[in-house]
């Protein structure tokens, strides 16, 4: 009887949430603007180094979407795909992309890569990174709203010249959405390359979560402009932010593989305690940053959204996302964790004597079934996860302040291919 009580309950509940739903508004933003690393990045990086990045733009990265490697480091789409498509956008193009791009409803600032820190030493083909912190695209941004206000300007683009760029209008940057998801870079190459202990890599959170505070202040603030010849202008500014936290990186297999054997405690799942610690720890922060930012500017509306806390869940109760094989890359070779640092995703060579090629499309063994992993290629998200994610957000789960959007997301497009 209690059973079934239960579940009644719950069907009332879902129906209830259905209802709520649908009388929430169309999650219509007219555009998103979205700063971060390789986790968000749809093609910065490799416009701006195309050999160390080259095989973002090689198969089997985006077989799922869009069904060919389009500059993604995954199998479809990325976290902030979806969201674009969640509140009826397309995807969002790179900020330094020549050829091709459409910025009607927004601009992609991330870089493969780029930290929350600021850069004061880069070496070029020395690991995976890039000098784009987010200081650097914070520039990259109020640069880019004076060239929007510069195409707006009829004095410098009059009518009769029929001069069309596909931009956002200014006037709209202070309705859209923007997405700040960064610090993964920071913490896991640093442990991936052994270049900071763990213990190192621990002190450098409160470094990595201020950097992300100062770049939402910077975002936040009214910015002045003097065009000459024209009056003084203060340039439109982010007025709904969502800023993600980052997953338990003791669960990514990369890590997972290349700390094996060291002696280090896991937790009930199998992911490393102390890594899943640094997470903790800078999620912390970056929960109590966001609170103090809420009050400090009470007319901004910052979201938390808590990825870790999806990772958690799925690692919890697999079956319900269909994931059989949550601590294994897809895109990989060998070992418990289908990864091995001399051959990763995109790349071709020998494994202990045999040629692997992973640079076709899939089905690769022993990944057969790509949407029944959280890791890609073991060291970023893969599809499964990231519709997972942004499912839960834009439906107002792991998210704070309760609500989150507080809109009806569309899902028309969610498993679209192309």
């Amino acid at each position: 009887m209690a059973r079934a009580w239960t579940l009644g309950a719950l069907l009332l509940l879902s129906c209830w949430f259905a209802v709520a739903q649908a009388d929430l508004p169309l999650c219509a933003y007219p555009g998103i603007f979205a700063f971060g690393d390789s986790l968000s990045d749809t093609g910065n990086g490799i416009a701006a180094f195309p050999e160390l990045f080259a095989n973002a733009e090689l198969d089997p990265n985006g077989q799922e979407f869009p069904m060919h490697a389009a500059d993604r480091y995954t199998d479809g789409k990325l976290l902030l795909d979806f969201l674009a498509f969640g509140v009826r956008r397309r995807p969002i193009y790179p900020v330094l992309r020549g050829t091709g791009g459409d910025f009607t409803f927004g601009t992609n600032f991330a870089s493969y890569g780029g930290p929350a820190r600021t850069v004061k030493v880069w070496r070029r083909n020395v690991g995976f990174n890039s000098p784009f912190s987010l200081d650097v695209q914070l520039e990259w941004f109020h640069r880019y709203k004076i060239r929007v206000w510069f195409y707006e300007n009829p004095v410098f683009n009059p009518p009769e010249r029929g001069f069309v760029q596909s931009l956002p209008k200014l006037s709209t940057f202070n309705e859209s959405l923007f997405v700040v998801y960064a610090g993964y870079q920071d913490y896991f190459f640093s442990l991936y390359e052994k270049s900071l202990t763990i213990k190192q890599t621990k002190k450098i959170v409160p470094d990595v979560v201020k950097a992300i505070e100062e770049h939402i202040v910077g975002m936040v603030t009214p910015y002045l402009y003097i065009p000459p010849g024209f009056p003084s202008m203060y340039m439109p500014i982010a007025t709904t932010i969502m800023v993600v936290n980052l997953p338990p990186l003791g669960c990514i297999p990369a890590l997972l593989t290349v700390y094996a054997g060291k002696g280090l405690e896991y937790d009930s799942y199998g992911c490393l305690k102390a890594f899943n610690e640094i997470s903790k720890q800078h999620n912390k922060k970056l929960n109590e940053k966001v609170v103090k930012l809420r009050k400090e500017y009470p007319q901004i509306k910052i979201l938390l959204a808590d990825n870790y806390g999806v990772y958690k869940d799925i690692l919890k109760n697999p079956a319900s996302y269909n994931v059989t094989a949550p601590l294994k890359a897809c895109c990989g070779v060998g070992g418990k964790y289908n990864f091995n640092k001399k051959v990763t995703c995109g790349h071709a060579g020998l494994v202990e004597g045999k040629f692997v090629n992973l640079t076709m499309t899939l089905p690769l063994q022993p990944c057969k079934d790509e949407a029944a992993v959280l890791s890609w290629d073991g060291i970023h998200t893969s599809n499964t996860f990231n519709k997972a994610a942004a499912t839960a957000f834009l439906q107002g789960k792991y998210i704070t302040p309760e609500g989150g959007l507080n809109c009806s997301p569309d899902f028309t497009f969610w498993d679209a291919r192309g």
